[in-house]
Protein backbone atom coordinates (compact mmCIF):
# COMPACT_ATOMS: atom_id res chain seq x y z
CA UNK A 1 0.00 0.00 0.00
CA UNK A 2 1.29 3.47 -0.85
CA UNK A 3 1.62 6.17 2.08
CA UNK A 4 -1.20 8.63 2.30
CA UNK A 5 -0.17 11.96 0.52
CA UNK A 6 0.90 14.33 3.28
CA UNK A 7 -1.59 17.51 3.47
CA UNK A 8 0.16 20.89 3.20
CA UNK A 9 -0.21 22.44 7.01
CA UNK A 10 -2.66 25.64 7.11
CA UNK A 11 -1.00 28.74 8.27
CA UNK A 12 -2.51 30.22 11.14
CA UNK A 13 -1.34 33.56 10.52
CA UNK A 14 -4.23 33.97 7.67
CA UNK A 15 -7.04 35.15 10.25
CA UNK A 16 -4.94 38.81 11.62
CA UNK A 17 -4.58 39.77 7.98
CA UNK A 18 -8.43 39.19 7.59
CA UNK A 19 -8.93 40.71 10.67
CA UNK A 20 -6.60 43.38 9.79
CA UNK A 21 -8.57 43.94 6.32
CA UNK A 22 -12.37 44.10 8.10
CA UNK A 23 -10.88 46.89 10.34
CA UNK A 24 -9.74 48.62 7.41
CA UNK A 25 -13.07 48.09 5.80
CA UNK A 26 -14.97 48.95 8.88
CA UNK A 27 -12.98 52.43 9.02
CA UNK A 28 -13.55 53.05 5.85
CA UNK A 29 -17.45 52.55 6.35
CA UNK A 30 -17.67 54.85 9.30
CA UNK A 31 -15.86 57.66 7.00
CA UNK A 32 -19.16 57.06 4.26
CA UNK A 33 -21.78 59.31 4.72
CA UNK A 34 -25.15 58.00 6.34
CA UNK A 35 -27.51 56.27 3.91
CA UNK A 36 -30.25 58.48 2.65
CA UNK A 37 -28.65 61.46 3.91
CA UNK A 38 -28.16 64.95 2.26
CA UNK A 39 -24.83 65.69 0.85
CA UNK A 40 -25.20 68.86 2.65
CA UNK A 41 -25.97 67.87 5.82
CA UNK A 42 -22.51 67.85 7.32
CA UNK A 43 -21.11 70.62 6.05
CA UNK A 44 -20.80 73.82 7.47
CA UNK A 45 -22.78 76.84 7.16
CA UNK A 46 -20.46 78.77 5.15
CA UNK A 47 -23.67 80.88 3.41
CA UNK A 48 -25.06 81.10 6.70
CA UNK A 49 -21.60 82.48 8.05
CA UNK A 50 -20.79 84.23 5.39
CA UNK A 51 -24.02 87.09 4.94
CA UNK A 52 -24.34 89.45 8.07
CA UNK A 53 -27.32 89.16 9.74
CA UNK A 54 -30.33 91.44 8.08
CA UNK A 55 -31.46 92.88 11.28
CA UNK A 56 -27.50 92.97 13.06
CA UNK A 57 -28.11 96.73 13.35
CA UNK A 58 -31.03 95.75 15.68
CA UNK A 59 -29.28 93.77 17.72
CA UNK A 60 -30.56 93.89 21.27
CA UNK A 61 -29.85 96.77 23.80
CA UNK A 62 -28.12 94.59 26.13
CA UNK A 63 -26.26 90.83 25.43
CA UNK A 64 -28.65 89.31 28.62
CA UNK A 65 -31.83 90.40 26.71
CA UNK A 66 -32.39 87.22 25.15
CA UNK A 67 -31.72 84.83 28.46
CA UNK A 68 -34.55 87.36 30.43
CA UNK A 69 -37.44 84.88 31.35
CA UNK A 70 -40.63 87.48 31.12
CA UNK A 71 -44.09 86.48 31.86
CA UNK A 72 -46.58 85.69 28.96
CA UNK A 73 -46.73 89.16 26.60
CA UNK A 74 -49.72 90.09 25.34
CA UNK A 75 -48.74 90.46 22.16
CA UNK A 76 -45.66 89.08 20.06
CA UNK A 77 -42.19 90.61 20.42
CA UNK A 78 -41.79 93.51 17.33
CA UNK A 79 -45.55 94.50 18.04
CA UNK A 80 -46.26 97.56 20.52
CA UNK A 81 -49.86 96.68 20.69
CA UNK A 82 -51.82 99.11 22.17
CA UNK A 83 -53.87 96.94 23.86
CA UNK A 84 -57.19 98.84 23.89
CA UNK A 85 -59.58 99.49 26.38
CA UNK A 86 -61.98 96.66 25.05
CA UNK A 87 -59.51 94.51 25.51
CA UNK A 88 -59.97 91.12 27.22
CA UNK A 89 -59.52 91.51 30.80
CA UNK A 90 -56.96 89.11 30.60
CA UNK A 91 -55.14 90.54 28.16
CA UNK A 92 -55.21 93.93 30.00
CA UNK A 93 -53.71 91.60 32.65
CA UNK A 94 -51.18 90.42 30.58
CA UNK A 95 -49.95 94.12 29.79
CA UNK A 96 -49.73 94.87 33.57
CA UNK A 97 -47.69 92.05 34.33
CA UNK A 98 -45.41 92.00 31.38
CA UNK A 99 -44.73 96.00 31.84
CA UNK A 100 -43.97 96.03 35.77
CA UNK A 101 -41.48 92.84 34.88
CA UNK A 102 -39.49 95.42 31.89
CA UNK A 103 -39.02 97.91 34.60
CA UNK A 104 -38.01 94.87 37.68
CA UNK A 105 -34.11 94.59 37.71
CA UNK A 106 -32.62 91.42 37.66
CA UNK A 107 -29.07 90.73 38.74
CA UNK A 108 -27.12 91.00 35.72
CA UNK A 109 -28.68 94.57 35.41
CA UNK A 110 -26.07 97.57 35.27
CA UNK A 111 -26.39 99.63 38.72
CA UNK A 112 -28.46 103.06 38.62
CA UNK A 113 -25.66 106.20 37.33
CA UNK A 114 -27.42 108.88 39.59
CA UNK A 115 -25.46 111.65 37.56
CA UNK A 116 -26.81 109.84 33.96
CA UNK A 117 -30.42 110.35 35.54
CA UNK A 118 -29.43 113.93 36.36
CA UNK A 119 -28.38 114.98 32.80
CA UNK A 120 -31.28 112.89 31.07
CA UNK A 121 -33.94 114.49 32.70
CA UNK A 122 -33.72 118.20 32.07
CA UNK A 123 -32.57 117.05 28.17
CA UNK A 124 -35.58 114.41 28.41
CA UNK A 125 -37.58 117.57 29.78
CA UNK A 126 -36.70 120.12 27.15
CA UNK A 127 -37.19 117.71 24.36
CA UNK A 128 -40.51 116.87 24.83
CA UNK A 129 -41.85 120.29 24.90
CA UNK A 130 -40.48 121.11 21.90
CA UNK A 131 -42.09 117.80 20.35
CA UNK A 132 -45.01 118.02 21.88
CA UNK A 133 -48.16 118.21 19.67
CA UNK A 134 -50.16 119.15 22.63
CA UNK A 135 -49.83 120.95 25.89
CA UNK A 136 -47.26 119.74 28.00
CA UNK A 137 -47.64 118.81 31.11
CA UNK A 138 -45.47 120.66 34.51
CA UNK A 139 -42.05 118.61 35.15
CA UNK A 140 -42.76 116.12 32.03
CA UNK A 141 -39.93 113.62 32.97
CA UNK A 142 -38.58 112.13 36.25
CA UNK A 143 -36.93 109.27 37.25
CA UNK A 144 -39.26 106.40 39.25
CA UNK A 145 -39.36 102.76 39.91
CA UNK A 146 -35.87 103.21 41.89
CA UNK A 147 -34.77 105.28 39.44
CA UNK A 148 -35.14 102.45 36.75
CA UNK A 149 -37.56 104.19 34.73
CA UNK A 150 -37.50 108.07 33.32
CA UNK A 151 -41.18 108.40 32.46
CA UNK A 152 -42.21 111.29 30.07
CA UNK A 153 -45.43 112.87 29.93
CA UNK A 154 -46.47 114.81 27.33
CA UNK A 155 -49.77 116.47 25.94
CA UNK A 156 -50.39 114.36 22.92
CA UNK A 157 -48.31 112.41 20.36
CA UNK A 158 -46.93 109.62 21.98
CA UNK A 159 -46.92 106.14 20.48
CA UNK A 160 -44.32 103.17 20.17
CA UNK A 161 -41.33 105.50 18.66
CA UNK A 162 -41.42 108.33 20.75
CA UNK A 163 -38.87 107.75 23.69
CA UNK A 164 -36.30 106.17 21.61
CA UNK A 165 -36.95 109.60 19.50
CA UNK A 166 -37.02 111.61 22.60
CA UNK A 167 -33.94 109.81 24.13
CA UNK A 168 -31.81 109.05 20.55
CA UNK A 169 -32.74 112.44 18.43
CA UNK A 170 -33.56 115.11 21.06
CA UNK A 171 -31.73 114.44 24.49
CA UNK A 172 -28.36 112.83 22.32
CA UNK A 173 -28.05 109.82 24.15
CA UNK A 174 -29.28 106.04 23.59
CA UNK A 175 -31.18 103.04 24.80
CA UNK A 176 -27.91 101.24 24.67
CA UNK A 177 -26.42 104.03 27.27
CA UNK A 178 -29.78 104.63 29.31
CA UNK A 179 -29.36 100.40 30.00
CA UNK A 180 -25.70 101.20 30.80
CA UNK A 181 -26.75 103.69 33.44
CA UNK A 182 -29.38 101.66 35.27
CA UNK A 183 -32.40 102.73 33.37
CA UNK A 184 -34.52 99.75 31.75
CA UNK A 185 -37.55 101.18 30.56
CA UNK A 186 -38.09 104.79 29.02
CA UNK A 187 -41.91 105.63 28.58
CA UNK A 188 -44.00 108.49 27.06
CA UNK A 189 -47.53 109.37 28.34
CA UNK A 190 -50.37 111.41 27.20
CA UNK A 191 -53.95 111.79 27.28
CA UNK A 192 -54.86 108.59 25.83
CA UNK A 193 -51.98 106.16 25.70
CA UNK A 194 -48.68 104.96 27.66
CA UNK A 195 -45.61 103.31 25.57
CA UNK A 196 -43.36 101.51 27.10
CA UNK A 197 -40.04 100.76 25.81
CA UNK A 198 -37.34 98.49 27.25
CA UNK A 199 -34.12 99.56 27.14
CA UNK A 200 -32.80 95.96 27.10
CA UNK A 201 -34.18 94.73 23.83
CA UNK A 202 -35.03 98.19 21.23
CA UNK A 203 -38.14 96.10 19.80
CA UNK A 204 -39.61 95.20 23.21
CA UNK A 205 -42.36 98.46 23.41
CA UNK A 206 -45.46 97.92 24.45
CA UNK A 207 -48.37 100.50 24.54
CA UNK A 208 -51.75 100.37 26.09
CA UNK A 209 -54.86 102.47 26.75
CA UNK A 210 -53.89 104.82 30.11
CA UNK A 211 -55.83 108.04 30.18
CA UNK A 212 -54.63 110.87 32.54
CA UNK A 213 -56.38 111.81 35.70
Amino acid sequence: MKPAPVRPRVRRAAPPVLALGFAVLACDDARAPAPGASPSASAPPAAESAAPAPSAAAAPAAPSAAKREMPPRPVPIGSSGPIQPSAPPEQQMMAIQYTLAMVSPQSTDPLVDKAYLDAIVPKLAAAVRTADKGKTPPNPAKATKGNRKIEVDMGKGCNERTPSNLLAQRAGSSLREAYDAGVLVVSCHDDLWECHQSTRDPSDVLCHAAPRR
